[in-house]
C-alpha cells in the first residue's frame, strides 16, 4: 500500500470519531501492508545488510586470531625480487622449504594451469615432483567469473582431486557477505571451494569429516555443526542469488590478520619453523601491482582499508569452518518468513499501539527512542546467538507507525481543541478553557463534552415588555439598541463574576456559575452563589447607566428582571455532532427561569428586580440585605419555592476574581 493512501484514509479518519484504539490498530495494521510491500521491492536489504556488517564487525573482533594459518605473500618488493609470475623453479622451491617444517596443508592461491616460463624444464619437473610427492598441496582454480571467464587449475593436481574453486559470490557494491562451498556444473558434477579441502584435511587428522544430515540431505555435519544452504530470502536478502551450497561469512578476527611471512623471507631461509609445523599455509598474493583484493564489509567502522587479499578471505573462511566443526562457532541461522513477517508485524502494530499512551513530547520521544533501543539490543542479542533478526524492516515500520499516529492524534486533538474552543470560547475565560483541554480526557469522549451532575448557580435576565418596545422600532435601530445591553451585561458576567453567558434567547440571557469544572468544596458552591448574586446588582447598576443614556438619546427606557438559583443540573453537549452547544438541563435551570419571570409587580418600581432562591440564600451568609417574599408556586412545579428580593449589600462590595 502507497503512503498517499495511508494519508488518504488518515484524513478520512480525522473527520470522523473512531476510537482512537481501532484507528492505531488500523494504521498500524496498513503501515504493515506498505512495509511488505516495501520489503518485496528490495527497499530494506542494504540497510539490513549494513546492519548485518556493523553487527559482524563487533562481533568479530572479539575473536582471537587463528594461529593455525599462515599466509605467505608475494608483495610487490617479492615480486620485483623474483620476477612474476615466479618461476616454477622458485615456486617448487617455496613449497619444499615449507615442506620439510610438515604443514598440515599447504594452499596455492594462485593460478597455475601454465608452466612458467612457458617452455618447460628443470624448473617445471621439480614442480610437478612436489605435486606427486605430496598429498597435503591443494591448489586452485576459477569455476566461472561474472563475464564466464574460468581458469584451469594445474592439470596433476587436478588429476589427484587435490583442486578446489576459489570463486566467491558478491553483493552490491563488490563486497563479500557469503561463502560458496559447493557448486553443480551442468553435467551434474559437484566442485568443492578449496578452503573447505583444506579445512577437511585439516581436520582429517582430528577424526573429523563431513557427514550427511540424517533428516535433511541439503545439509550437512561439520563435526559440532550443521551447515544449511542459504535460501533466496534468507535474513535480509530479497530474492538473492543462492546457487550452490552458501554460507554466511563470519570473517572470525577480522579485521586482524593471520601470521605472515613473505616469499623471499622463505626462499632465503629467514622465518620462524613455527609459522609453518602443523599450520595450515596459504600461498596468496598481497601487491599493488598485481592485485587480487575483495571487499569486505569492515572498511565502514575502523580507519582500515576494505580491500583484503583475496587469499586472506579464503584465510577466514578456513578458519571459520575450523571453528565450526569445533563446536567454537555456529552458522548464521535465521527466522523462517512466517517468523519475519510477524516480527515486522509486532513492531508496526506496537509503534501504533504505544501512541495511544503516549499523549506529550516527551512520552512520544521516549517510547520513540526507547523501542528502537530495545529492537537494537534484541536484534544484537540474537546476533550474538547466530540468528539474523531483521532491524531495518521493522524499525520503519515502528517510526512510520509512530509518526503517522502522531499526526492522527495531531489532527484529533486539534479537532478537539476547536470543538471545544467553540463550545467554551464565548463562555469561559481563556484560563477555565485551558484547563478543560489540558483535563480533556476527562471531560471529552466521542467529540462531545461527557455529561456530568454540577452544582451550579443560574442566572436568568429579561427585559420586560421587549415585544411592545420592538414593535414600535425600525430593525437596525432595534439590532444596534439590544446589541449595546447585551454588550454590556456579558462582560458584567464574564469578565467580572467569572459566569458563563451560555445562551441568548431573544432578549433574553442565560448565564451559568460553576460549570463546566465541577466544584468540589462546598466554599467553591458558595462562591458561585455569591457572585452570581452580586453580578445581577452589577447589572442593575448597568441598566441604571444605560437608562440615563438612552433618556438623553431619546431611546425606550426599560426594566430588567433576573432570577437566580442554585442546586444540581446537568451540563454536557446538546444537538447533532456537526452543530452542538454546551448548556445544563434541571429543575435547577427551570427555577431560575421562573423566578425571572414571577409576578412582575414586585418590586416594581426599580430598575432591575432581582428574585433568588432558597438555596441560593443559603449560600450567600449576611453579606446581602434581601427581603422574603414567601413560599409560592411557581408555573410548572407542584412544591412551593420560597423566594427572596435582593436589595443590596450590606457592606461595601467586592469584585469577584476571575
Amino acid at each position: 500500500m502507497k503512503l498517499s493512501a495511508i494519508k488518504l484514509i488518515l484524513k478520512k479518519l480525522t473527520q470522523t470519531n473512531q476510537s482512537p484504539l481501532f484507528v492505531a490498530l488500523l494504521m498500524g495494521h496498513l503501515v504493515f501492508s506498505a512495509v511488505l510491500g516495501f520489503r518485496a521491492l528490495g527497499f530494506f536489504q542494504g540497510l539490513e545488510l549494513t546492519s548485518y556488517d556493523l553487527m559482524l564487525w563487533t562481533r568479530s573482533i572479539s575473536v582471537p586470531a587463528d594461529k593455525r594459518i599462515t599466509m605467505v605473500w608475494a608483495t610487490d618488493e617479492d615480486q620485483r625480487t623474483w620476477g612474476w609470475p615466479l618461476s616454477d623453479e622458485h615456486l617448487a622451491s617455496l613449497i619444499a622449504t615449507i615442506q620439510t617444517y610438515q604443514p598440515r596443508v599447504i594452499a596455492l592461491n594462485i593460478y597455475r594451469d601454465l608452466p612458467v616460463p612457458r617452455v618447460t624444464g628443470h624448473g617445471y619437473e621439480y614442480l610437478l615432483t612436489q605435486f606427486k610427492s605430496h598429498n597435503n598441496i591443494f591448489g586452485v582454480k576459477k569455476y566461472k567469473s561474472e563475464t564466464g571467464v574460468h581458469v584451469d587449475p594445474p592439470p596433476l593436481l587436478d588429476e589427484k582431486g587435490q583442486v578446489g574453486f576459489n570463486d566467491l559470490p558478491a553483493d552490491s557494491r563488490g563486497i563479500f557477505r557469503r561463502g560458496l562451498l559447493f557448486v553443480s556444473d551442468d553435467t551434474g558434477g559437484v566442485h568443492a571451494f578449496y578452503g573447505l579441502l583444506m579445512a577437511l584435511q585439516y581436520l582429517a587428522q582430528d577424526g573429523i569429516s563431513p557427514e550427511a544430515h540424517p533428516e535433511n540431505e541439503r545439509y550437512m555435519v561439520l563435526g559440532e555443526s550443521v551447515l544449511k544452504p542459504l535460501d533466496p530470502d534468507f535474513g535480509g536478502y530479497v530474492n538473492g542469488d543462492m546457487g550452490g551450497f552458501q554460507v554466511m561469512l563470519n570473517y572470525p578476527s577480522a579485521p586482524r590478520g593471520f601470521n605472515e611471512v613473505s616469499m623471499t623471507r622463505v626462499l632465503t631461509g629467514r622465518f620462524n619453523p613455527d609459522d609453518f609445523k602443523d599450520k595450515i599455509v596459504i600461498i596468496g598474493v598481497n601487491a599493488e601491482a598485481t592485485p587480487d583484493f575483495l571487499y569486505t564489509p569492515f572498511g565502514y567502522w575502523e580507519n582500515v582499508d576494505q580491500r583484503v587479499p583475496a587469499a586472506a578471505v579464503h584465510a577466514y573462511s578456513i578458519s571459520q569452518l575450523l571453528r565450526m566443526a569445533e563446536g567454537k562457532s555456529q552458522p548464521m541461522d535465521t527466522w523462517n518468513e512466517a517468523q519475519e513477517v510477524a516480527w515486522i508485524w509486532m513492531w508496526t502494530l506496537l509503534g501504533a499501539l504505544v501512541c495511544l499512551w503516549a499523549r506529550s513530547v516527551l512520552r512520544f520521544t521516549l517510547s520513540l527512542i526507547g523501542g528502537l533501543m530495545v529492537l537494537v539490543a534484541l536484534a544484537y542479542i540474537g546476533f550474538n546467538h547466530n540468528y539474523w533478526i531483521l532491524i531495518a524492516a521493522p524499525t520503519f515500520g515502528w517510526i512510520l507507525s509512530i509518526a503517522i499516529m502522531i499526526s492522527y492524534l495531531s489532527s484529533q486533538e486539534k479537532n478537539q481543541r476547536a470543538e471545544l474552543m467553540h463550545l467554551f470560547s464565548k463562555h469561559v475565560s481563556k484560563d477555565v478553557a485551558e484547563v478543560i483541554w489540558k483535563e480533556r480526557e476527562e471531560y471529552l469522549t466521542e467529540g462531545r463534552l461527557r455529561s456530568q451532575r454540577l452544582i451550579a448557580t443560574l442566572l436568568f435576565t429579561d427585559l420586560q415588555n421587549f415585544t411592545t418596545v420592538s414593535e414600535r422600532m425600525e430593525p437596525q435601530e432595534l439590532m444596534d439598541w439590544l446589541n449595546q445591553y447585551m454588550e454590556t451585561m456579558v462582560n458584567v458576567v464574564e469578565k467580572q463574576y467569572s459566569g458563563q453567558v451560555n445562551k441568548f434567547i431573544g432578549d433574553a440571557i442565560m448565564a451559568i456559575f460553576g460549570v463546566p469544572i465541577p466544584r468540589t468544596e462546598l466554599e467553591q458552591v458558595h462562591q458561585d452563589a455569591v457572585n452570581a448574586v452580586e453580578c445581577a446588582l452589577a447589572m442593575r447598576t448597568e441598566i441604571e447607566k444605560l437608562r440615563d443614556i438612552w433618556q438623553t438619546e431619546g431611546m425606550p427606557l426599560i426594566r430588567m428582571r433576573i432570577g437566580i438559583c442554585t442546586g444540581p443540573v446537568v451540563a454536557g453537549s446538546l444537538g447533532g455532532v456537526e452543530r452542538q452547544e454546551y448548556t445544563v438541563l434541571g429543575d435547577t435551570v427551570n427555577t431560575a427561569s421562573r423566578l425571572e419571570s414571577f409576578d412582575k409587580n414586585i418590586d416594581a418600581d426599580n430598575s432591575c428586580r432581582i428574585l433568588i432562591s432558597q438555596t441560593t440564600l443559603d449560600c450567600l451568609g449576611d453579606r446581602f440585605e434581601t427581603e422574603c417574599v414567601g413560599s409560592v408556586s411557581l408555573k410548572g412545579k407542584e412544591v412551593k419555592v420560597t423566594i427572596y428580593s435582593v436589595i443590596g449589600y450590606k457592606q461595601q462590595p467586592q469584585i469577584a476574581s476571575n
